[in-house]
């Protein structure tokens, strides 16, 4: 086995451990949501967006990010999130269900975020706002809930900005924008392999799930830990074999040490040109104006 090759195996071994520690996470979001997170690609395929050139679309999201994060405006952050969202859903035909279920995945853990800079314990009232409970006070200050709205926004921003980019621009089209900006073809080809690989055991977690429901796995608490137990457990040996099934497959391929993708390139548009340009533009001067 090559050196090339070895370093996809261990990129994809590693990768399997950190999917067996966040299971639990997985298993809670799919029983409430669904299979949408394993469709990114398809709305990509499908997007009205589909047809822009790809880095013209990296250079939107990625420049609306960093102007958001720089410029630090509520202001900007909500005309950012709003008019993203809006992109997204009418330019790029994503349904709104679909959307808001991306939306979901982040926000708890944004609402979170804020959470713990807004909230405040302590045994004296001394905040703002003080919330008595037992034996200990929730204080909210004034400056650290505009503070928390500050980067719920911002945060909410960055994410539309670069789901707008994930939902319209399919991975093999983003893998040859970074093989245009030199990155090292080593790390492009483990970001793709990788990235595939978590949707392979996304689908297996799933089918291994739906198999200890039928077995009636989650009928009590009890039952429901021993299944998950069974099911990580059992989704890690998977992935091991796995990892060393799909690089065979790679070498009866013909693989050689380099991953080749096949992409269609699209010229940038004037129109689309003029509307990235005015956009950030418009970024820059609302930063700037409020």
């Amino acid at each position: 086995m090559s050196s090339f090759g070895e370093l996809i195996c261990v990129g994809c071994l590693y990768t399997q451990e950190g999917i067996s520690v966040v299971q639990a996470v997985f298993f809670m979001s799919c029983r409430l949501q669904g299979k949408e997170n394993m469709k990114i690609d398809y709305y990509a395929y499908h997007s009205g967006m589909n047809g822009w050139n790809a880095g013209l679309k990296m250079l939107l999201a990625v420049g609306t990010l960093c102007l958001t994060i720089a410029l630090d405006k509520p202001a900007v952050s909500l005309f950012v999130l709003l008019t993203m969202s809006l992109l997204t859903l009418i330019k790029g035909k994503i349904p709104g269900k679909a959307y808001l279920h991306f939306l979901s995945v982040p926000l708890a853990f944004v609402i979170m975020s804020g959470a713990a800079i807004a909230v405040e314990f302590g045994r004296s009232p001394l905040g703002d706002w003080n919330l008595h409970i037992f034996f200990f006070y929730l204080c909210f200050y004034r400056s650290s809930l505009l503070l928390a709205g500050a980067v719920f926004l911002k945060a909410m921003a960055g994410i539309s900005a670069l789901y707008m980019l994930s939902l319209s621009t399919p991975v093999n089209q983003l893998v040859l924008v970074l093989q245009k900006l030199h990155l090292p073809s080593l790390l492009v080809e483990l970001m793709n392999l990788i990235y595939r690989y978590i949707f392979i055991l996304i689908d297996a977690a799933d089918q291994m799930q739906t198999a200890a429901k039928a077995r009636f796995g989650y009928v009590t608490f009890r039952q429901s830990c021993r299944s998950f137990a069974l099911v990580a457990g059992n989704l890690f040996l998977v992935s091991l074999k796995k990892a060393g099934t799909y690089y065979d497959a790679l070498l009866s391929r013909g693989y050689e040490g380099r991953l080749e993708f096949l992409t269609e390139e699209t010229a940038p548009a004037p129109g689309q040109l003029v509307f990235t340009g005015v956009y950030l533009l418009t970024v820059i001067v609302l930063g700037c104006v409020l």
